[in-house]
């Protein structure tokens, strides 16, 4: 891709923005982070850990507490213009850690599988940019807990010190594991699925297992909804919009020969690029486990566990991202279909104009949420002058 691609290109001495980090000091601060990893809703030590480096390293202007640990350091422009918000995620997920590093988990069971202790490095780097402040409007940096449920934009967005950021545009990235490290990817629309996670538990009658007709046991309506799970899958995936109805979970029973059960759940992943989409084989599944229920004589209960909002790039989030790229000579992939994973960022592209695109990590490294996943230290640089950028574009009034 060339510079020549993009429209109103701005000059170097523009920028406004001192590009001056320690990176050493960036890498020990990913390490600390990727030892002492904590899950979602659970952030109190990653949030009082950043907000202690922040103070000393990068001086915001302010620190807003959000939900949760969640919190926005507050950077000022010289002159007015736009307000641009980025984000980072703190969370961990609930994966013991196999690599022989020495910065490994000291959390047995928890680790940075998903690579935010690199996002929240990369954050912590563009903050020392801005210390001379940025040349116009306002960079705010968002530290956001609780993104592997679903809930933690969403919670952030409606925390009442929000409505003091009302930014103009929002942005993230996040890295990706198989794509040539520091190439920027993105498209346009839908970049991450739509998710819902979701239990149906259905219950009847124990009895003794010599004399099952005695009782009502949800068991083979557990199992036809399972098969059931798969034909609407195929119903609706198709070459041009995915869709995806994955069985993640069923219990049943007691472990004991002579008990026929009568409790039993299933909990089921459904994801497409298109949120109507995932409304319809939620709707489809459901009504078959009622017509299964009243076929054995079950009652059930829904719970939807997790929601995230497909996150849907507008057309001039994209723009600045890939003008960005090109400013920063970072090799730009115009992605044709969108990622299969959720990303709550969704929540955020639902309410502000921006974009989220991602940052590849290598092309030989383990997947995300793998338990043997690092997220590569050399990609650092890369993901700050993105940012960097990206925030200089945007702030322009």
């Amino acid at each position: 891709m060339l510079c020549g691609d993009i429209p109103h290109s701005i000059n170097r001495q523009q920028k406004g923005l001192d590009l001056t980090i320690n990176l050493d000091q960036l890498i020990s601060l990913r390490h600390w982070l990727h030892a002492h990893p904590e899950l979602s809703r659970q952030e109190v030590e990653t949030a009082k850990y950043l907000r202690s480096f922040l103070t000393e390293t990068a001086q915001p202007d302010d620190i807003i507490s959000l939900d949760g640990s969640g919190f926005a350091a507050v950077y000022n422009g010289k002159a007015p213009g736009k307000t641009v918000l980025l984000r980072c995620e703190l969370d961990a997920l609930p994966i013991h850690e196999i690599n022989d590093i020495p910065y490994g988990s000291t959390q047995d069971g928890v680790g940075h599988k998903c690579g935010h202790d690199g996002h929240m490095a990369i954050m912590a780097g563009v903050a020392q940019t801005l210390t001379d402040r940025p040349a116009y409007g306002r960079v705010i940096l968002l530290f956001q807990p609780d993104e592997e449920t679903g809930t933690g934009a969403r919670n952030c967005c409606l925390h009442e010190a929000f409505a003091s950021i009302a930014p103009d545009y929002v942005f993230a990235l996040h890295n990706l594991p198989g794509f040539p490290a520091g190439q920027v990817i993105c498209k346009p629309d839908t970049f991450a699925s739509q998710v819902k996670y979701a239990a149906i538990k259905m219950t009847g009658k124990e009895a003794h297992s010599a004399q099952p007709e005695t009782g009502i046991s949800p068991s083979f309506a557990l199992a036809e909804l399972t098969l059931m799970a798969r034909k609407i899958q195929a119903k609706h995936d198709r070459e041009d919009a995915y869709a995806l109805v994955v069985p993640v979970y069923n219990q049943m029973g007691v472990q004991a020969s002579g008990v026929c059960p009568a409790q039993g759940e299933v909990q089921f992943t459904l994801r497409s690029a298109l949120a109507q989409t995932v409304e319809t084989m939620w709707k489809e599944l459901t009504d078959h486990t009622h017509t299964l229920a009243d076929e054995y004589g079950l009652s059930v209960t829904l719970e939807t566990r997790e929601e995230f909002a497909a996150t849907t790039n507008h057309q001039v989030g994209f723009d600045i991202i890939k003008r960005a790229a090109c400013e920063t000579k970072r090799e730009f992939n115009a992605i044709k279909q969108p990622f299969r994973w959720g990303e709550d960022f969704g929540e955020l592209t639902k309410r502000y104009t921006g974009a989220m695109f991602g940052l590849g990590a290598g092309l030989n490294r383990p997947d995300l949420h793998n338990p043997d996943y690092d997220f590569p230290d050399e990609i650092l640089n890369d993901g700050i002058a993105m940012m960097v950028e990206i925030a200089t574009i945007a702030t322009k009034p």
